[in-house]
C-alpha cells in the first residue's frame, strides 16, 4: 500500500504543476494587486500604517503577499504580522482567523494545498512571536471565492490573497 500511495502522490503534484505561469516580474505584481480589479485592497497602504490598536478596532488587517506559487512570507509583511501578534498577545480572548486564496492557475487539489500552507505559514510566523496556537484558526479556500473573474495577470494577481480578521467571539459561535 505505502508503495503505490508516494508515487501516486508525487503524480498528482507533478500534474498540479504542469501547466502554471512562467516567472514573474513581481514588482509589477505588486502594482496590479492595486488596480481597479481589486477594489477590496485600495487601502491596504493606509492600514499598514496603523497601530496595533487602530488595527484591531478597524479589523482591517492587510492582506499578506506570496511570491507566485511560494509559500514563504515577504519579508515587506512582518511588520503587519507582528502588529497582529502583538494584538493578540494583548489580550487572550482575542482570535484570529486566517483564510488564504488562490489564483485559478493549476488543480483544485493543488491550490487547496497551497492555500493551505501559506495559512499555516501565517500561523507559525504568529506562534513563533508568542501567540498561542489555539487563539488562531486557518482555512484555505484554493481557488474558490475570487474576488475578480477576470482571467488577466491582474485579475489572477488580485485573487492571490491571504486575509486575517480578529474576533472574540467562542470558536463555537464563530464557526
Amino acid at each position: 500500500m505505502k508503495k503505490l500511495l508516494f508515487p501516486l502522490i508525487t503524480l498528482l503534484l507533478l500534474n498540479a504543476c504542469v501547466g502554471r505561469d512562467k516567472t514573474r516580474n513581481y514588482d509589477e505584481e505588486e502594482k496590479l494587486t492595486n488596480s481597479a480589479l481589486c477594489p477590496m485592497r485600495k487601502n491596504e497602504s493606509k492600514w499598514a500604517k496603523q497601530t496595533p490598536k487602530e488595527m484591531f478596532e478597524s479589523n482591517n488587517i492587510p492582506s499578506i503577499e506570496f511570491e507566485f506559487d511560494s509559500t514563504a512570507i515577504k519579508t515587506g509583511s512582518y511588520d503587519i504580522l507582528d502588529k497582529v501578534a502583538e494584538v493578540l498577545n494583548s489580550d487572550r480572548k482575542i482570535k484570529l482567523v486566517i483564510e488564504g486564496y488562490t489564483d485559478p492557475v493549476g488543480s483544485n487539489e493543488y491550490n487547496d494545498w497551497l492555500s493551505g500552507a501559506r495559512t499555516s505559514a501565517i500561523k507559525d510566523y504568529l506562534v513563533s512571536r508568542g501567540v498561542i496556537s489555539e487563539s488562531i484558526k486557518t482555512f484555505g479556500h484554493g481557488s474558490r471565492k475570487p474576488i475578480t473573474s477576470v482571467d488577466t495577470p491582474e485579475g489572477r494577481a488580485c485573487n492571490r490573497r491571504v486575509t486575517m480578521r480578529f474576533t472574540k467571539r467562542s470558536w463555537k459561535s464563530v464557526f
